[in-house]
């Protein structure tokens, strides 16, 4: 396959996620069909299913296109020369993003109710999950190797630092809403310097 015939495959693609995306917003997960997405990204029906052979796979391509774009802003690399709070301030506000960013949120609101509902579904999304690249687990091992960390378990800590900043936006968002700016600030150090407290080498 020539790279523009690829180009064209991957363009068509995103164009069918994107529709898909408005679609379960709109209707939910149950009431879309595949005729509406194709409507909805001008694509004929089997297009889309030349894409995708289900509504199943497509909501699963939906959710693992979000994981992958998260994952990889979350490839940062470790600087040395600077300070260990403001590195880890950079993972901090990618969490806080995904807390502000309306689309996404509207979109998560209605796969968890899928993913209570279709416990199948639900599996298969996790094991994507689970394969996911997590930056800050590389970037806590190379502090660590700089000896400015110490740190037993590596995982453990990403899932700590996550586990604090989801928490308190994430998951607020998904039920209320963003938290006030004010508010954000004062938990993004609150937690930042409980998490350097336990593991930042003095």
């Amino acid at each position: 396959m020539s790279a523009i015939k690829r180009r064209d495959t991957s363009k068509k693609r995103n164009t069918i996620l994107d529709a898909a995306i408005e679609c379960f917003i709109e209707l939910g997960y149950e009431r879309t069909s595949m005729d509406y997405i194709a409507e909805r990204a001008c694509a004929s029906k089997r297009t889309v299913y030349n894409h995708f052979a289900s509504k199943e796979l497509l909501f699963n391509a939906v959710i693992a296109r979000f994981i992958v774009a998260n994952e990889e802003q979350k490839q940062i690399d470790y600087q040395p020369a600077t300070s260990l709070a403001v590195q880890l301030r950079q993972f901090a506000q990618l969490k806080i993003a995904v807390s502000q960013d309306a689309k996404q949120l509207s979109f998560m609101r209605m796969a968890f109710g899928v993913l209570l509902t279709h416990p199948e579904i639900a599996e298969r999304v996790m094991q994507n999950t689970d394969k996911s690249e997590d930056g800050l687990h590389h970037w806590l091992q190379a502090a660590v190797d700089d000896g400015k960390l110490a740190i037993r378990d590596i995982t453990l800590a990403a899932e700590v630092f996550w586990s604090m900043f989801s928490s308190s936006f994430f998951w607020m968002a998904l039920l209320q809403g963003p938290q006030e700016k004010e508010r954000t600030e004062q938990l993004t150090q609150e937690f930042l310097e409980t998490f350097l407290a336990k593991y930042q080498v003095v």
